[in-house]
């Protein structure tokens, strides 16, 4: 009786190997369908395999989140881990009897919230906001370089005001004390030996997406076409207006954390007063209580 069973599975192998094979007659209809259902097979892979390892959109949001990896390197990297931990799952549960539970509820969400994707069941994905989180600490760190570039670029203007100036060789020197940025300048004075140079404060502006890399931009662009002395004081008012949003972004952090003091004061104190209220409500009920008989 122990046999039974094998011999009916064998016997079902045997059966689905002979169909299977019979179907592989050149001339049958089921050798055109088993074709048929072969070649779509391999276009619904290759359409999943360019979707998932050859997205343009996640090449983006990878560039801008200043992650230097392509969608491909960043899906390998993704898949290789999660095939590495099913994988551990399962040796844990064949040879070692643990329970694994929590490894699967953890390896899903892991595979979900780590899937390149802008959106999850029409919200933002975990993926997305994790980007754009480092896009904006990007961001500032590129505008805090910047500013510092802005006094390293005046400084050099004044140091070298009776010289003829040129917008090339500036950029070259500024690049020199950058780090967050230097890309992007490298980039822009490509662009700049080429004589393109609209189109490389366009890409500086763009590439960065900040108020500071518009306005470097510009001045670069405005070197050659004014005076030293008016190009330092350009330089002196956007430096001013940096300041002073600096200022009341500052004042603005200091308010909100004073709001938030004052609220968890508030709170703190109305939770002692309720509970004060109700030890003196209860020392009071109690000889009451203990005076009534059921």
């Amino acid at each position: 009786m122990l046999i039974l069973p094998y011999i009916v599975i064998l016997a079902v192998f045997f059966l689905g190997a002979a169909i299977y094979k019979k179907s592989f007659s050149f001339e049958s209809a089921g050798f055109r369908f088993s074709r048929d259902v072969t070649r779509r097979s391999l276009d619904r892979i290759i359409k999943w395999y360019k979707k998932e390892f050859e997205s343009a959109e996640t090449d983006r949001v990878l560039k801008q989140a200043g992650i230097k990896l392509s969608a491909f390197s960043y899906q390998l990297i993704r898949y290789s881990l999660l095939i590495i931990w099913l994988a551990y799952i399962t040796y844990i549960r064949l040879h070692k009897g643990i329970g694994v539970n929590i490894h699967v509820l953890l390896w899903i969400i892991t595979l979900v919230i780590s899937r390149p994707s802008l959106k999850l069941l029409n919200f933002r994905s975990p993926f997305s906001m994790l980007c754009d989180l480092m896009n904006k600490r990007k961001r500032e760190k590129c505008d805090v370089e910047i500013f510092r570039v802005l006094s390293q670029l005046k400084n050099m203007v004044i140091s070298m005001s009776q010289k003829a100036l040129s917008s090339e060789y500036l950029i070259g020197e500024i690049t020199k004390y950058t780090k967050v940025t230097r890309p992007y300048f490298m980039r822009m004075l490509a662009y700049w030996y080429e004589g393109r140079y609209k189109e490389g404060q366009e890409y500086f502006q763009s590439s960065i997406g900040t108020e500071a890399a518009k306005s470097i931009a510009g001045l670069i662009g405005k070197l050659d076409y004014i005076q030293p002395e008016q190009f330092i004081s350009q330089i002196e008012l956007y430096q001013n207006q940096v300041e002073d949003k600096r200022k009341t972004a500052v004042k603005k952090v200091r308010e909100h954390q004073g709001n938030v003091v004052f609220v968890i004061a508030m709170l703190s104190g109305i939770a002692i007063l309720i509970n004060f209220l109700a030890v003196a409500v209860g020392i009071d009920t109690i000889p009451m209580l203990q005076k009534i008989s059921f």
